[in-house]
């Protein structure tokens, strides 16, 4: 548990006018959390969801695979101190979970070219077909590690270090650029 309260100080631009290109939209995600659970190497993905379903019912979110025996649940309620404390100590000893809530940052890129602007930074093939809704990989944007998730017909959630967000901000305005 953390020993002082941490602000959650977005890294993106404050202007949310100024977030698009032509046909694609990039959103920061503000609020939420990001936890990195870590388990015994026996641990599969349906045994993490069914022990973290009691402690977490309220909450919602999503587990996605990061590696083996690790996964990030991602989220959008907003959690105190206290109730990241009541959770950690809620779940057996097979999984370790730890706040990445301030150390992670979410943004959303969505629209109709969305798929032509990621591929000029990734090599992961975002089709219908190879990428399903739901899906999360672990890849490069560029020179940036990220979590590529898609959420919908036309629509990611990228997940990166905080350190990188800015910079991953200008590379996707970059490379959206020739659908102005």
């Amino acid at each position: 548990m953390r020993d002082f309260l941490l602000h959650n100080v977005s890294p993106f631009p404050a202007d949310e006018t100024a977030n698009g290109h032509g046909n694609m939209q990039i959103r920061a995600l503000r609020d939420g959390f990001v936890f990195h659970l870590l388990g015994r190497s026996d641990t599969d993905t349906a045994t993490v969801e069914k022990t973290i379903a009691a402690p977490i019912a309220d909450l919602g979110g999503e587990l996605r695979r990061l590696a083996p025996d690790q996964w990030f649940w991602v989220g959008n309620a907003t959690l105190s101190q206290e109730r990241v404390a009541e959770m950690s100590a809620a779940l057996p000893s097979m999984l370790a979970l730890t706040d990445q809530t301030h150390g992670r940052v979410r943004l959303v890129v969505s629209g109709p070219q969305v798929r032509s602007v990621l591929a000029k930074g990734t090599m992961i093939d975002l089709s219908d077909d190879a990428f399903a809704i739901g899906q999360s990989a672990m890849t490069q944007i560029g020179h940036i590690g990220a979590m590529i998730t898609r959420t919908g017909d036309a629509e990611f959630e990228i997940m990166v270090l905080r350190s990188f967000a800015e910079s991953l901000w200008h590379e996707i305005h970059q490379m959206a650029a020739e659908f102005n």
